[in-house]
């Protein structure tokens, strides 16, 4: 083979003897571990020279979203930290594993010694393979004080789930007819999520999306879009419930057996009649009065 031909391989990165890459089978690191999506990495001289989605992944089938399309960026960029850094006045400086070890353990010891060990808060970032070995060194250092990223993520929608169902459940998606999202913006966030709702809408799924802002989403689902004012997504779901319980369109028979409280939140929920929340949320009272007709349907 000649340069020339070598050369267009090389420039359209086919993995071969003669362009000497090779193509190895790994995953997406960007997300939660809920969503390591299968990657092909293309490997010359031990370096990634290009990533695509592994089309014999059982979980994204090939489909990448931009995160893990931009795998090389986050990898290779010139402001990522790889060693631990000190402030020597007031500049960070590159200090070694074992002595950044040797500040911290003194540290540690030096609070726990002086203020106890719930003066401590261990935090951690979005990485997640490591969080439950830092929670368990922040209970044997003797704090309960362990936060993570998820306190502002998928830890509150544990927490809803748990205080009012006992545990976590998961949308029923499958067998619905209404799909109710509040900020609904899938092609950006849950790309893999607006792959299956694609599929559903064929089969006749209906969408009600609550959104500030007109998303491609919006546009590609929204059977109806709320577009309410920041901040307000609390006073349309009281409003929902509003109409749903003074229409009757609810299941009393379960409500009955398995709800607690639920004479109280019925009568808190008759001060969200359509027309205040439409003063609140900035939407129209008929359009959420025809978007619970959609649901109760």
């Amino acid at each position: 083979m000649d340069k020339k031909e070598q050369k267009k391989l090389m420039k359209a990165k086919i993995p071969c003897t003669e362009t000497g890459i090779e193509i190895k089978r790994t995953v997406c690191n960007v997300c939660c571990s809920a969503f390591y999506c299968g990657q092909l990495a293309y490997i010359k001289d031990g370096k990634i020279i290009k990533v695509e989605g592994d089309p014999d992944h059982p979980l994204n089938r090939g489909f990448l979203c931009t995160k893990g399309l931009s795998t090389r960026q986050y990898i290779y960029s010139p402001k990522r930290i790889k060693t631990p850094m000190k402030n020597v006045g007031g500049n960070l400086v590159p200090i070694s594993w074992d002595e950044a070890y040797s500040i911290i353990a003194q540290k540690l010891n030096e609070i726990r010694q002086s203020y106890g060990p719930e003066a401590v808060a261990f935090y951690s970032g979005i990485e997640k393979w490591y969080q439950p070995f830092l929670q368990r060194l922040s209970y044997s250092f003797g704090s309960p004080n362990f936060c993570n990223a998820s306190g502002t993520c998928f830890e509150a929608v544990h927490m809803a789930w748990k205080l009012s169902a006992g545990r976590l459940g998961l949308a029923d998606s499958a067998n619905a007819g209404c799909y109710v999202a509040f900020s609904f913006n899938q092609f950006y966030s849950r790309s893999l999520d607006a792959v299956l709702m694609e599929k559903k809408r064929k089969t006749g799924l209906k969408f009600i999306v609550i959104d500030p802002r007109k998303t491609p989403a919006v546009d590609r689902f929204a059977d109806i879009h709320l577009q309410n004012y920041p901040g307000t997504d609390g006073a349309v779901a009281l409003g929902m419930a509003h109409i749903l319980i003074r229409d009757n369109h609810i299941d009393n028979d379960f409500i009955k057996n398995h709800v607690y409280g639920f004479e109280q939140y019925a009568e808190y929920v008759k001060g969200f009649d359509p027309e205040t929340v439409a003063s609140i949320a900035g939407i129209k009272a008929e359009d959420l009065e025809r978007a619970v007709a959609l649901m109760a349907s």
